[in-house]
Formats: C-alpha cells, sequence, structure tokens
C-alpha cells in the first residue's frame, strides 16, 4: 500500500505544475518510477498476494513454502525501491539493473512457489 501511495503522490506531482519542484518538467525518468511503483510495488504485489492466498484453496493443498512468499515479498519490495532510486538518480543507474535483476528473481520465485503448490 506504501508503494501505492508514493506512486499516486508522484503521479499527482507530474500532473501538476508546480514551479521549482524536482518533477516540474520532468523527464521520462520520473515518469518511468511512477509507473514502476503503481504497477511493480502495488499492483504486481496484489496479483501474488490474491495468488498466495486463492491458489492453495483451488488446489486443496497448503502453499509449498511460506518462507518463498514471505522471501519473495521482501525481494520485491527492495527490488522496487531500487528501481525507482535508479530511474530517478542517473547516478544510481546500477541500482537500475541490480532492481531489475532482483525483480525477476522475485517473480520466479513466486511462480515457481505457486506451481509447486498447484501441480
Amino acid at each position: 500500500m506504501a508503494y501505492f501511495l508514493l506512486g499516486a503522490l508522484l503521479g499527482t506531482l507530474l500532473a501538476v505544475p508546480f514551479t521549482g519542484t524536482p518533477v516540474q518538467g520532468a523527464g521520462a525518468q520520473w515518469r518511468l518510477a511512477h509507473t514502476h511503483l503503481n504497477l511493480a510495488g502495488f499492483v504486481v504485489m496484489v496479483i501474488f498476494g490474491v495468488a498466495y492466498h486463492i491458489l492453495p484453496r483451488f488446489a486443496g493443498k497448503p502453499l509449498h513454502s511460506e518462507a518463498w512468499a514471505s522471501a519473495h515479498f521482501w525481494i520485491a519490495a527492495l527490488a522496487t525501491a531500487w528501481m525507482v532510486i535508479g530511474f530517478i538518480a542517473p547516478a544510481a543507474a546500477v541500482l537500475l539493473w541490480t532492481g531489475s535483476v532482483a525483480q525477476l528473481a522475485g517473480i520466479v520465485l513466486g511462480v515457481v512457489n505457486l506451481w509447486l503448490t498447484i501441480r
């Protein structure tokens, strides 16, 4: 929910023409940060949260690994933060790359966990 709130705040700042704010006349990096806060930080996390809740019930089995689900959450949360910082701070471009790789690793971990639950 925090990423959703931050994404909405940044989107509002991008839409309102305040003079002197860091996002005034913002380039693509700020729009990408806004998009990733909302999509990776909120939408994808909600989808996985619903999947972690619903799919084991549909399969009639417990989740394969609660620890993997927790690890996936923290990997994805940190990866999203790294990516956003990497987008808005060009000097921290390595965070964009490492955040992207970590995001992919978290998604793979979540998908494998769910797959092993429903197979």
